[in-house]
């Protein structure tokens, strides 16, 4: 996998350039059977990536934050000259004339975009196996699935066919695929970056955010879309938590777990007061009510955001029209009271993070499953998958809450583990402090 700072520092060693760099890239994903590429622009990548090496030839400090850093973009959102699809036929030559404002902010800093990273339709999944483009493989097993909505980005990430990526987040859509995937995945504080460019599935609960190999290299994208903040987010990393608090969550959090998910989340607790922090049970009031809510949610408005097209008779895959229909018979009773939660669930997390420091559980309760899996056996008891994939993650959607996911161990099979770190509105360099922490015991 690519290291974001690690080949920064290459290219201004020179031992590498971004030419050599990106072409070897290019050829990587030309024979890649992860499919986690909608669209690629090999020759504006080149030119892209020409620019870049002159830069680092010019004087010191010509380059930017990621100059000739190749960045997966979820095919959600705008980067100019270049299709935006959603995963959908209805859109599949639909060509973006401008940039989303958070590709705008990465390539002001150098980046270069790779390629339009698939996703699941409309951003409407949690599995990552319906497109229309094909699903997306995962890239430990490719006989697996990958997560979703995010899918490409983090099989990209995974695959090693870029160093950093963007996704969508509404109930899991970046956390769960950076688990599933193996890679670090940051939901944002609600609003912390623009989704001006973005395509929406609900305007309540929809976030971007970074997806990367490193915690560090997380930090750095997260300064860079939030536009080089003058207190970076990197900047508690390597800071000791000694004398710190986690709270582990109990309850709603600690229910549906495979084995190999609660013996991480078990190492993690270890991890944690090995480094001199105390863990001490919490439990996060009304979860599962905040988390019917969330749901109730997403349905209303992702299918309010669809209506037209689907009484029209628009192509839809199949599962993405049938869920969007859920939404249908939800009346506006029943949609006010939901959204009257999001407030309860702002307040009740930060009832429990006024009395701890960050907030650990896993991030998804399994490891990915076979792609169209939708029933998996846990415990011997057979239960809906997406359900499984999103209960872990959706509650922070409606809260707004910053949650970072971070790899960290693996099953019998290799199948990465993800472990989430909920912390403090724009509490995001607190989360990367305790993640790296994870990451280095990892």
């Amino acid at each position: 996998m690519l290291n974001i700072a690690a080949l920064a520092s290459a290219y201004r060693t020179r031992q590498a350039t971004p030419s050599a760099t990106l072409q070897s890239l290019l050829d990587q994903i030309a024979a890649s059977a992860l499919n986690s590429f909608i669209s690629v622009d090999a020759e504006a990548v080149m030119r892209a990536a020409k620019a870049a090496d002159q830069a680092y030839a010019g004087p010191a400090g010509a380059a930017g934050a990621l100059c000739g850093i190749p960045v997966a973009v979820k095919d959600l959102i705008d980067v100019a000259g270049m299709r935006t699809t959603m995963g959908s036929e209805q859109y599949a030559q639909n060509l973006a004339t401008g940039d989303a404002e958070v590709v705008r902010r990465l390539r002001a800093q150098g980046a270069i975009v790779i390629g339009k990273a698939n996703t699941h339709e409309f951003a409407y999944g949690p599995t990552g196996d319906r497109s229309y483009f094909g699903a997306v493989c995962n890239p430990h097993n490719p006989a697996h699935m990958t997560g979703g909505s995010s899918s490409g980005s983090a099989a990209a990430l995974g695959g090693g066919l870029c160093a950093g990526a963007l996704g969508t987040d509404t109930s899991a859509s970046i956390r769960l695929p950076a688990a599933l995937c193996g890679v670090v995945g940051m939901k944002p504080t609600y609003d912390l970056l623009p989704r001006d460019g973005i395509f929406a599935l609900s305007h309540t609960l929809d976030h971007v955010g970074p997806m990367s190999v490193t915690v560090g290299d997380n930090a750095l994208l997260l300064d860079v879309l939030t536009g080089m903040p003058r207190d970076s987010h990197a900047r508690l990393i390597g800071q000791p938590i000694r004398g710190r608090t986690v709270g582990l969550a109990m309850g709603f959090y600690n229910d549906f777990l495979d084995a190999p998910v609660r013996q991480a989340l078990e190492r993690a607790r270890t991890v944690f007061e090995q480094a001199g922090a105390r863990v001490v049970p919490v439990e996060i009031p009304r979860v599962q009510a905040i988390y019917d809510a969330q749901q109730l949610v997403l349905k209303a408005e992702a299918y309010a955001t669809h209506r037209r097209a689907l009484d029209a008779g628009a192509p839809y895959q199949a599962e993405v029209r049938t869920r969007l229909l859920t939404g249908s018979d939800v009346s506006a009773a029943d949609y006010l009271q939901a959204m009257s939660m999001q407030a309860v669930a702002r307040q009740s997390f930060d009832e429990v993070l006024a009395q701890v420091d960050v907030i650990l559980c896993p991030t998804c309760g399994i490891t990915a499953p076979p792609r169209d899996t939708r029933a998996s056996v846990l415990d011997g008891k057979d239960y809906a998958t997406p359900w499984l994939l999103t209960r872990l993650t959706a509650p922070t959607n409606l809260s707004g809450h910053p949650s970072l996911s971070v790899p960290f161990g693996a099953d019998a099979q290799g199948l990465p583990v993800g472990m989430q770190l909920i912390g403090p509105q724009l509490g995001e360099a607190g989360l990367y402090q305790f993640g790296q922490v994870l990451e280095a015991a990892a």
